[in-house]
């Protein structure tokens, strides 16, 4: 009972300190909604694949440089070494491919992959048989979502699929969606032998598509497969595995499952995360986190003051010191456990927001288990104990003496809040500085130059057949706003298509990037001339790179590729394959007719409205096709190709403004107690004649003075973190003073448009009411 009497107590000391309350609550609020969803996002990705029951005998095959092989290179390995118990090679098919069910055409997501599928890894079935659900060619998966959208409620078992023209398929199961792991989801799981409709060289017996898809290995237990990485090289030359047998692959790796997705090596067909972003996350959090903590210690001993009459009676009453320590620490755990409440439902509600800013799926309510629940519990008691640990100390040690002689209060006034304020600037001073620099650098390395223009260039993906995309590309012609339209098989954004082969001489191996278009396309492009051979059979552009690189003369008539002799015809200017970062590559360019190539991509330029534009072109291309657009214009391409960059410079964005919300509230909060414990003072200030300018100068410097020393520390702290992120691009800004003195002058604007209305207030009031109050 007297423990309910308490808590009643501290809800009514509350509910009269309605500003104290709200600051307080708000910002441990906000905060724990991101510690939340950090929590869900960070457990997801560093828990990818850890489901999988053979994770440890699991490897992926691949070289120095990429996680990826040719199809069916891995069973000749399985043929050879004991220790494979099983080999999966895996398709991921990111494209949507155009399919038909019942005459209604969709996009779907496809994967494909050895029979034993769903026995290799551990992605459940929600009906069907594992060890026959993709047997032959002929089965498909599909996954719990696309059977709901696809079948609308009935069971998919037994129904068709038009995969293509000439490839039907009979649904034999129905799998759990794929998600946390490496392997992306899909819509619907094929045997590879499907892999012969949509592109055959990633089956081939001889192996020539090297990059078309990822062979995993299940080695048997109690075996150590890694050892075996040089005997599986000599083995890849043995059997005229080109990259190995031309020498191009040096190394061969075997990497683990469960390493794969925050793994350096590149893989295009699985997922990948980023542990320095998730870490950058996960720390931006924790310091969010840490505003709001500072934020309750400042505004609670900053109230002890005012407390300080109720301490002294319930000392008085009897109540020990540890009593009343241990009854602050259960208020500020109730304080925190409120917060958590609306916390949690906040989070829950900002998980649309969330889940396109991170790129990703978060599922808060998958998360509650009992384990994590239990992990919540423990957070909140953590928290509410580092909250109210200092709080408690101070007034815990309040003595009624003090109480009554009034020194209560002057003992407590900022000593420790100038720490605290004093770390809040210099957290947000760098915060700031941070955002600033990081989104210059997107925005620069999203507007380089890249020599072929790119404005108001819409690629769509050509997931049709040949004659419905002509038909879309004369319809689309025919729009108003649009000013040409052009057939590519490749852009130079996605690299066109990758031909590789030793020199003439044999002393190297030369790996080209062929673009073909038709001549809309090219002079779409607009890719300067510098030579035109004006040849009449069918020939090269080459690039001037790719010219001295050869080592080509501008009046060479032809050059070896592999063992073809090539007609040259023309040179262009350099341009840039896929983004600025991306490492300079031989570059061939080849304009033919529409007739003579099966067009991945339509290139539409408009004018006007992009928007408005993309619009139209999508309500044409459904109208045609029966599916929705797949495509993006060109400078919208390089924007996502840094779109973790992106998405980091948008999150210390984000938490920047929460920093600078809360540093604002407990700042104002802060200083209106402080004038109040320095109300005497000032009132015997003006007796002895300062004037109204002069004391209010000096409470606005009292506190700028704290973001001036927070500029000092935060300076060379930022300038060393940001100068060694930039360090990673070859192509980035200058590092100038300009960040950190806007930095700077922005956290003090906001200090002294905090302070200067308390501090005016005080000193314009009348002093002889202060010190008869007193």
């Amino acid at each position: 009972m007297n423990n309910l009497i308490n808590i009643k107590s501290f809800f009514n000391f509350l509910s009269k300190n309605k500003g104290y309350t709200a600051i307080n609550v708000f910002g441990l609020s906000i905060s724990l909604m991101f510690v939340i969803l950090i929590g869900v996002y960070v457990g997801q990705e560093m828990s990818t694949d850890k489901f999988q029951r053979n994770a440890d005998r699991i490897y992926a095959l691949g070289s120095e440089d990429m996680i990826m092989s040719a199809g069916l290179v891995g069973y000749p390995v399985m043929d050879r070494f004991p220790e494979v118990e099983k080999v999966c090679p895996v398709v991921s098919n990111h494209r949507n491919e155009a399919i038909t069910i019942n005459n209604v055409r969709y996009n779907a997501g496809l994967v494909l992959a050895d029979s034993c599928f769903f026995n290799f890894f551990s992605f459940d079935l929600v009906d069907g048989d594992k060890a026959r659900a993709i047997e032959t060619k002929n089965y498909a998966v599909v996954s719990e979502s696309f059977a709901k959208k696809a079948f609308s409620g009935r069971n998919p078992i037994g129904e068709s699929i038009q995969i293509k023209e000439d490839y039907t398929v009979t649904v034999t199961g129905i799998m759990k969606d794929i998600r946390n792991s490496t392997i992306p989801y899909a819509d619907i799981a094929l045997n590879i032998a499907g892999m012969e409709h949509f592109n055959p060289s990633a089956i081939s017996e001889q192996f020539h598509n090297a990059g078309g898809a990822v062979v995993f290995f299940l080695a048997k237990e109690g075996t150590n497969f890694q050892e075996r990485t040089d005997d599986i090289k000599e083995l890849f030359s043995e059997i005229i595995y080109w990259p190995y047998f031309h020498n191009m692959w040096k190394e061969v790796t075997l990497t683990p499952l469960d390493k794969i997705y925050f793994s350096e090596t590149r893989t295009w067909q699985m997922q990948h995360g980023d542990k320095r972003f998730v870490l950058i996350f996960l720390s931006v959090g924790l310091l969010i986190l840490a505003f709001a903590i500072i934020n309750y210690i400042n505004l609670t001993v900053a109230q002890a003051g005012f407390r300080a009459k109720e301490m002294a009676t319930r000392r008085l009453l009897g109540s020990s010191r540890k009593e009343l320590f241990f009854r602050l620490i259960l208020e500020s755990t109730l304080v925190v456990f409120i917060s958590f409440t609306i916390g949690l439902l906040l989070a829950y509600a900002a998980v649309p927001f969330a889940n396109e800013l991170l790129d990703t799926k978060l599922f808060i309510v998958d998360n509650l288990s009992i384990g994590n629940i239990g992990l919540f519990i423990l957070l909140i008691l953590l928290i509410g104990f580092i909250s109210g640990l200092l709080p408690a100390m101070v007034m815990s040690s309040s003595k009624p003496i003090d109480v009554v002689r009034g020194t209560f209060r002057q003992k407590t006034k900022m000593v420790f809040s100038k720490v605290f304020i004093t770390f809040q600037n210099i957290i947000t001073i760098a915060m700031i500085a941070a955002a600033l620099i990081m989104i210059t650098q997107v925005n620069h390395l999203i507007n380089a130059p890249l020599n072929y223009n790119k404005t108001n260039i819409l690629d769509v993906f050509a997931w049709a057949g040949r004659e419905e995309l002509q038909k879309f590309g004369n319809e689309a012609s025919n729009l108003a706003f649009v000013k040409s339209v052009g057939y590519t098989q490749g852009t130079p954004f996605n690299r066109g298509n990758n031909f590789t082969a030793p020199s003439k001489d044999g002393g190297r191996n030369l790996s080209f990037q062929i673009l073909k278009s038709d001549q809309a396309a090219f002079d779409m492009l607009q890719i300067e001339k510098i030579r035109d051979n004006n040849i009449a059979s069918q020939g090269y552009y080459m690039t001037q790179y790719t010219m001295n690189d050869l080592g080509l003369t501008e009046d060479s008539p032809s050059f070896s590729m592999g063992d073809e002799e090539v007609m040259i015809a023309g040179i262009l200017e350099d341009f840039v394959l896929g983004n600025i970062s991306s490492d300079r590559t031989l570059t061939l360019y080849e304009v033919v007719k529409i007739e003579d190539i099966y067009p991945w991509s339509v290139l539409i330029e408009v004018q006007g409205d992009p928007i408005d534009a993309l619009n139209e072109i999508k309500a044409l291309f459904n109208r045609i096709t029966g599916l929705e657009l797949n495509g993006e214009y060109f400078d919208k391409q390089i924007e996502l190709s840094y779109r973790i960059q992106s998405r980091t410079a948008k999150i210390v964005s984000i938490f920047t403004l929460i920093a600078i919300l809360i540093s604002f509230l407990g700042l104002l909060a802060m200083s209106t107690y402080f004038i109040q414990q320095r109300s005497r003072e000032i009132a015997v200030r003006k007796v002895f004649g300062s004037s109204e300018s002069q004391i209010l100068k000096t409470l606005v410097i009292t506190f700028l003075n704290y973001v001036l020393i927070a500029f000092v520390i935060a300076t060379p702290i930022v300038w060393y973190v940001m100068n060694d992120w930039l360090s990673d691009y070859s192509y980035r800004i200058t590092l100038t003073p300009v960040y950190f003195i806007i930095a700077g002058l922005f956290c003090l604007l906001i200090s002294l448009v905090t302070v200067f209305t308390q501090s005016w207030q005080a000193a314009n009031e009348n002093p002889i009411k202060r010190l008869k109050a007193e």
